[in-house]
């Protein structure tokens, strides 16, 4: 049987997942920005960090629904940062 209750352990392995794909992004913008980072560039890197939250998390609500959720509060988060950076 499946638990329906939120687990902190579940939640920080999926943020570790998103956290490990920002690292990424962050070293390839660097690199390809020369080392000019702006506001932009960190809200699109942010961006970029909830486009696998959100593809896993389509995927996940096929197969384990209870699982779905913890991937949509990560895109959440990321994405409500992402556009903050990038509008403000």
């Amino acid at each position: 049987m499946e638990e329906k209750r939120f687990s902190w352990k579940r939640m920080g392995l999926v943020m570790l997942l998103t956290v490990l794909v920002g690292v990424a992004q962050y070293f390839v913008a660097h690199q390809f920005n020369d080392g000019k980072m702006s506001q932009k560039v960190y809200g699109g890197i942010f961006l970029g960090m909830a486009l696998p939250s959100i593809l896993i998390g389509g995927v996940m609500r096929l197969f384990r629904p209870n699982l779905q959720r913890y991937f949509a509060v990560s895109a959440v988060i990321c994405l409500f940062t992402g556009l903050l950076l990038l509008l403000l």
